[in-house]
């Protein structure tokens, strides 16, 4: 394991940590005490996400390009077992750094489109400051639509939203201080050879107001875009709804990159990892960032509240010229705490906040007032692109039970090995899992009481019920599975739904943790 800075804290969330550490070509989950307690395997990683039915999504590097290139998206079950994966980048195009997964199945890319100088020069950039080939940025909306196959279903491209104040002669000129919905071609003055114009670094989805978050780490900005619009709408500058098509509904940082302020005015500097925080969670609605350089040798990350209209549309503020927030709501600085590049933050369920510190190559939680209460080392890591905190617990390795045919549903429990030696139990419900039923001890198993969570309760590890309770062992981990025959299920019983999940019991009897709920449709 690695090495753990300090010991599990009260005040310290629970759950796992899902990490991949860059150039160890695995992606794996840790528990509060530092122990590894699953992995994937294989290839080189740059982003990942635990999806809501347990699988992983992630980019694997699989080409060369710009810092950060990755190309193939790949979904994996629990066991390891592909389950899609499809080629994003080709001759036009380069996938690269951050992902994320929509709530319609949906999987939202970077990629850079490759173009030459001479596009950037008619666009209106500045001949002397190309260096190399001219690489702007697009985020893609793919959905997939067979085993290693996708499409397309909606687009935006920076390059479609450009102003420039050089030359009248060409397109996009304008007074870039008038249009902080469009990019200064010209800002950055300078890219470097090989790399991306804008560098987008990571991107979040808000499905309530259908909006999209990404950083640019060459501008040191963040930017929201209306997902709303179609693809034609969002290369244009109307449609969708806020009305302005794919043009910058607000963005924040670094004001110099429209001309709105001055060195005194920038926040950001080339910051990661924008995250809108969950409904529930405190801040709720808020964004957090990683800012990289915060001051000499010293990173922060920031939690911000985008100020919004009676409308809720984010607006420029008439006194400044700007966009706000004037500040962050809340800063976490330490001493010694630094990465200039690469990070990640994220808040969680009890208020605190998970910061990876990527060139550092460690992973902490802090509290709101900044107590550092776990702290983990990843052995032999260089560098760590992001982590996600982990709240699942149980997997199931089966979306389908026939009636007819019978079959069998595997589990895997994963726990922290701070619970090896006490004792599961696992549990049924074909009737859903809300409102769930309160147990002793204040633990609310996310299960509605009915006929199968009788049985399981007294059927337990029988031929039926396999190994559905039992004690955790020394690596925190323990298996079971559901087993019936051809025949066995009623007909009637097709089309309901087995959602599943564990409880732990201490020594004494007294619950301690529910799992998070799978479910298994019975299928004819």
């Amino acid at each position: 394991v690695g090495l753990l800075l300090s010991v599990c804290l009260p005040s310290q969330a629970p759950g796992l940590r899902l990490l991949s550490p860059l150039g160890l070509n695995e992606t794996y989950i840790v528990d509060g005490q530092g122990n590894v307690v699953h992995t994937w395997p294989g290839f080189k990683t740059a982003t990942f996400y635990l999806l809501p039915d347990g699988s992983l999504l992630r980019g694997i590097a699989n080409g060369t390009g710009i810092p950060g290139t990755t190309g193939l998206l790949q979904r994996m079950s629990f066991d390891g077992t592909v389950t899609w994966e499809m080629q994003v980048s080709d001759t036009q195009r380069s996938m690269h750094h951050d992902i994320h997964y929509m709530p319609n199945g949906n999987v939202l890319v970077f990629a850079v489109d490759l173009l030459t100088p001479a596009d950037a020069i008619a666009a209106g950039r500045d001949p002397a400051t190309i260096i190399g080939a001219w690489m702007p940025d697009s985020i893609l909306e793919i959905q997939p639509t067979g085993p290693t196959t996708g499409v397309v279903v909606w687009e935006w491209h920076v390059m479609d939203h450009l102003v420039q104040d050089r030359d009248p002669s060409l397109p996009n000129y304008g007074v870039v201080s008038d249009h902080p919905e469009l990019l200064d071609i010209n800002f950055p003055g300078n890219v470097l050879n090989g790399d991306a114009f804008n560098h987008a670094n990571g991107i979040d989805y808000d499905p309530v107001n259908d909006w999209i978050v990404v950083s640019f780490r060459h501008q040191s900005e963040i930017y929201l875009i209306d997902h709303s619009t179609t693809t034609a709408e969002a290369a244009g500058h109307t449609g969708g709804a806020r009305g302005k098509g794919g043009d910058f509904l607000w963005r924040w940082g670094n004001p110099q990159a429209y001309k709105g302020g001055g060195p005194a005015d920038q926040w950001l500097r080339v910051q990661h990892d924008p995250r809108w925080i969950p409904a529930g969670y405190p801040g709720a609605g808020h964004m957090t960032v990683f800012n990289n350089v915060h001051g000499p040798n010293l990173s922060a990350v920031y939690e911000l509240e985008m100020p919004l209209d009676a409308n809720g549309n984010p607006f420029v503020d008439p006194k400044t010229g700007r966009y706000g927030p004037e500040r962050p709501l809340w800063i976490f600085e330490e001493p010694g705490f630094f990465s200039a590049f690469v990070s990640s933050a994220e808040r969680l369920a009890n208020g605190n906040t998970l910061v990876c510190s990527g060139q550092q190559s460690r992973l902490f939680e802090v509290t709101p007032d900044g107590q550092t209460v776990w702290s983990y080392d990843p052995p032999g890591a260089p560098f760590l692109f992001q982590a996600h905190a982990v709240e699942r617990r149980l997997w199931a390795d089966a979306t389908g039970l026939s009636a007819s045919a019978g079959g069998q549903i595997g589990y895997e429990h994963v726990f922290d090995t701070s619970f090896a030696g006490q004792f599961y139990l696992l549990l049924g419900s074909l009737t859903g899992t809300t409102p769930g039923t309160p147990l002793p001890g204040g633990v609310l198993l996310p299960l509605n009481n009915d006929l199968l969570t009788g049985a399981m309760l007294t059927l337990f590890n029988t031929p039926l019920f396999v190994d559905t309770f039992g004690v955790i062992d020394a690596t925190g981990r323990a298996s079971s599975a559901i087993v019936v025959g051809p025949g066995e299920i009623p007909a009637a019983m097709v089309g309901l739904e087995i959602s599943c999940a564990h409880v732990v019991y201490d020594s004494n009897g007294n619950a301690t943790l529910a799992s998070n709920p799978t479910r298994t449709v019975i299928t004819p």
